[in-house]
């Protein structure tokens, strides 16, 4: 999704400007970005979740919420809507709420614009001084495309269900167990390969923001390679990664047989209980590209990823009832 959204520091105003194309219709994105259930799954950089307390948006309303980084810190928010004007835009004072004592507050803006069946969002941080954007114009920046970019992967396929597939299956082991068999390489390394095939290769480094590089061989020798980039990590309910196809030496590289196969899948593992000793695993595989050549693709490919991801779970039973 790199290159997809744009961020513009202007010459003459204190502001970092974080722009983007959203696959979906405005009424769409206005409800995603201003309804608790749905923002929190998206709102702020990689690796981090949220913790809502109260979102009561309109002229005075506050929006009070702690953000949890992957490293375990978290990041208490206050926000308090100065314009409320349905479903374009939201002007807001930003905070870290009553105790904060870092003193950074900024004006937040955020404006949708229908372009055809898509919406164009733009995101605006206005600072007090030019001195204080270009302080944290860096990471402020990174941190609004990465925003803008989890905004788009969870808005699309609510927009086209032919982006998005699910597959299930429930499995006689507990929660924990069957999460760790779907996070730990010494057990990926055993079934996360479709039917037929071999993982020969598996390097793993397992947090938010880390890494897990594969390689599978046919029985005819050929060899495909994968990366993954965890996300949210969940124990031991959730696990969020960005997947894409890979090479040897772990570069990103497109599908080896279909070039318009979308160059990043959003992957979602849910491990819901059952039971002491019964859970079901959710396999969401999300297209993250708003190409329609990439999702043409997808879409049309629902039968074969059923096939494959039947393979490897058929596997993954396999293998938890001998071990």
């Amino acid at each position: 999704m790199t290159g997809l959204t744009r961020t513009i520091l202007p010459s003459d105003k204190h502001q970092i400007i974080t722009t983007r194309v959203l696959n979906a219709p405005r009424d769409l994105v206005w409800a995603v970005l201003t309804t608790p259930d749905h923002i929190k799954h998206f709102w702020g950089p990689d690796g981090f979740t949220n913790t809502i307390k109260q979102m009561d948006v309109k002229v005075g309303g506050q929006w009070l919420f702690t953000m949890h980084g992957p490293d375990g810190k978290d990041w208490p928010n206050r926000i308090i809507y100065r314009t409320v004007t349905p479903p374009s835009y939201l002007a807001f004072d930003h905070d870290g709420g009553e105790d904060d004592v870092s003193g950074h507050r900024f004006l937040g803006e955020l404006e949708l614009f229908e372009e055809g069946n898509k919406t164009r969002i733009e995101l605006r941080m206005t600072e007090a001084t030019m001195e204080a954007r270009n302080a944290v114009a860096q990471f402020a920046a990174e941190g609004g495309r990465q925003n803008l970019e989890r905004l788009a992967a969870y808005v699309a396929p609510m927009a086209n269900p032919l982006n998005k597939f699910v597959i299930e299956r429930s499995f006689p082991v507990s929660q924990q167990r069957l999460f760790e068999a779907c996070t730990k390489i010494e057990h990926l390394k055993e079934w996360m390969s479709p039917a037929g095939t071999t993982v020969i290769s598996a390097q793993q480094d397992f947090k938010p923001g880390g890494t897990y590089h594969y390689g599978i061989a046919t029985p005819e020798g050929q060899e495909m390679w994968g990366m993954v980039h965890y996300k949210v990590i969940t124990p031991y309910s959730q696990l969020v990664y960005a997947q894409n196809f890979s090479d040897k030496d772990g570069g990103v590289t497109t599908h080896p047989m279909v070039p318009d196969w979308p160059k990043e899948m959003e992957t979602i593992f849910d491990f819901v209980p059952e039971g002491e000793k019964q859970t079901l695993l959710r396999i969401t595989w999300i297209n993250a590209q708003v190409s329609d050549a990439e999702a043409s693709t997808f879409a049309a490919a629902h039968h074969g990823m059923r096939q494959g991801w039947t393979g490897s779970l058929d596997k993954l039973q396999s293998y938890l009832a001998q071990n």
